[in-house]
């Protein structure tokens, strides 16, 4: 067992082959001895088989023409015809000629397969579409031959003055007779029966033939020897089966008979063939399938061997390349193969060397991304570590000019020196610290506070739920920015007085998860190409786009509206971050989405990511 685990797989497999080539002549040589059987089996099978659809067809053929005969039987005519009792020969001539002109001519025109069709009284007194004389010649035989009613029944070959036909009959009881009962004729051409039974060939010299259910020979290939009924030997050997096959010696040699009985159309079919016609094509065949054996066993060798040669090629080739990248290339790449195992291997190897490829780009881009997020949270640390210097000194001269101010009574000094120290208060608290909106809100009041009493003709408005509001996470100096370039872009830049910003809140219409908060000036607005400039450049990611984004803002101060929107997207990802929604000379309308946290999720607040700095 150890020895063969150690050898290759291309040996296994040649080890393998051997040991199912050295059964196969023997396979073969008993495979000859019983295929001589077999095959004498099948040709009888095939025999029978084909005496079948024979019988199947003419079966069809004569369901069709009673089918055809069928609104016949129903007219009201064929019920006058039975109804008549009258001597009158010119009545009957005249009802005779009706049915012959609306009901025979009609099919007789439609199907040139049937010769004639008789109509006959139960007082023996027919209308015909070839000879009502010869109707009423057969009336009686046929009446004693029918056992019931409305069943067609084939009575054998009659002849005609041009051809010989098959005369099917059927008795039959009109509803609109008052219990009449006739008798309907209908006299077909043997030619459509011939040609279904000629066109089959059995062996060489084999044939078919048919006898009616009174054994009487209907048709007979071979006109010389015809029979006029069954032979009484066939019959001894046929019985009462409806099916079966026999042999009987004949002067040429034993013959195979196969026999089939018709319930449907009372017609016997029998098949003749010389078995040594089956016998000499079955040696022929044995003899070309042992030739054929063992060239078919020389190609399945070489032909496995090829396999096997081409599949072990296959697999080397695969880890090879599998070791190429194990060992960190990944530009390698499998070869096309056209077989469908080892080509669907091969297109899976090298989707999976493409799929480790990409996730070791996406990797890297994310460790970029995170080593550009700590380079702007070490610069925000920065800026408020500068914020931070000497607070102390800078809160007590706030509070010492605060004092003074109250002292003289100008209370508009007073209310701008506490805003601004809550706004430093602000700015210098932990910059890794978890803030959210009700924080951002407070203190952009403050801001506005102060530019309220710089202005005196500027208002501000703040609409929003507070509650809710502090279930909102942000970035700490999300609002300044914003606000701050209203009254640079908006109001100051275009030399206008600052008149007004709202700010309002709510809960988005198509998504109760998300927060939109709308910052609302009363400037002139921007180009519109300068907007849709921003809203491209917040609907894009990646470092590339910080490039641009400096290139856009063109030396905004402050933090800028594309670094707060990094910001927020950095943190809470998408769709979440900033948008303009309208600009026009009444103003411009800026939208920040941000998500909403649960009553849970509000007070464990410092699970938040370090980022709010």
């Amino acid at each position: 067992m150890r020895l063969l685990q150690q050898i290759s797989l291309q040996k296994k497999l040649l080890i393998m082959m051997i040991f199912l080539y050295i059964p196969l002549p023997v396979i073969g040589w008993i495979w000859y001895e019983k295929t001589y059987n077999v095959i004498e089996r099948n040709a009888i099978d095939s025999s029978i088989q084909m005496v079948n659809q024979v019988n199947t067809h003419l079966e069809t053929y004569f369901t069709e023409v009673q089918r055809t005969m069928l609104p016949m039987l129903a007219s009201d005519l064929t019920a006058a015809f039975l109804k008549n009792q009258s001597d009158d020969p010119i009545e009957r001539f005249e009802l005779s000629h009706r049915i012959e002109k609306e009901l025979f001519a009609k099919i007789v025109l439609n199907r040139q397969d049937i010769y004639g069709i008789s109509l006959i009284s139960d007082r023996n007194k027919a209308t015909s579409s070839s000879s009502f004389m010869m109707a009423e010649e057969r009336y009686k035989s046929y009446l004693s031959r029918l056992k019931g009613t409305g069943k067609f029944r084939i009575m054998g070959l009659e002849a005609s003055p041009s051809n010989e036909v098959v005369s099917m009959a059927m008795k039959f009881t009109p509803p609109q007779s008052h219990m009449k009962q006739g008798m309907l004729i209908v006299d077909m051409k043997r030619d459509q029966m011939v040609s279904i039974i000629h066109g089959v060939q059995l062996g060489r010299t084999g044939f078919v033939w048919v006898a009616d259910s009174a054994n009487q020979v209907i048709y007979h290939p071979d006109s010389g020897s015809k029979p006029a009924t069954v032979p009484a030997e066939y019959l001894k050997q046929m019985g009462t089966k409806q099916s079966g096959a026999f042999t009987v010696q004949s002067e040429q040699g034993k013959k195979l008979i196969v026999f089939i009985r018709s319930d449907r159309t009372d017609l016997t079919l029998i098949s003749e063939v010389l078995l040594s016609e089956l016998n000499k094509s079955i040696v022929t065949i044995s003899r070309i399938s042992i030739v054929v054996l063992v060239l078919l066993f020389l190609l399945s060798m070489l032909a496995a061997s090829g396999v096997v040669y081409s599949m072990t090629k296959s697999l080397l080739t695969l880890l090879r390349l599998m070791k190429s990248a194990e060992m960190g290339d990944f530009s390698v790449k499998a070869p096309h193969a056209s077989s469908q195992e080892i080509g669907s291997l091969f297109r899976g190897f090298n989707k999976m060397v493409e799929e480790i490829k990409r996730l070791i780009e996406i990797v890297h881009v994310s460790e970029l991304r995170e080593k550009e997020l700590e380079v702007r949270q070490k610069e925000s640390l920065l800026h408020a570590m500068q914020a931070q210097i000497n607070p102390h000194f800078l809160y007590n001269t706030l509070e010492f000019i605060n004092s003074n101010a109250i002292l003289e009574g100008n209370d508009k000094i007073s209310n701008m020196i506490v805003s601004l120290g809550d706004m430093f208060r602000y700015n210098v608290q932990n910059p890794n610290g978890t803030v959210f909106l009700a924080d951002e809100i407070r203190h952009i009041e403050a801001y506005l506070s102060i530019q309220a009493e710089r202005y005196p003709s500027f208002n501000y408005e703040v609409e929003l739920d507070r509650r809710l509001a502090a279930s909102v996470p942000a970035v700490r100096s999300t609002l300044q920015p914003i606000v701050e370039n209203c009254f640079k872009h908006g109001y100051e830049k275009q030399k206008l007085r600052p008149e007004a910003v709202r700010i309002a809140g709510r809960i988005a219409a198509d998504d109760e998860s998300c927060y939109e908060l709308i910052i609302t000036d009363a400037g002139k607005g921007m180009p519109p190409e300068t907007m849709e400039r921003y809203n491209h450049l917040f609907e894009g990611e990646g470092t590339d786009q910080l490039k641009a984004g400096s290139e856009v803002e063109q030396g905004v101060q402050s933090i800028g509206l594309y670094n707060v929107h990094s910001r927020l997207r950095m943190l809470f990802g998408a769709p979440y971050g900033l948008r303009i929604t309208a600009t026009s000379e009444q103003g411009t309308s800026i939208l920040i989405k941000l998500p909403i946290l649960s009553s849970k999720e509000a007070h464990v607040s410092h699970e938040l990511p370090n980022l709010a700095g």
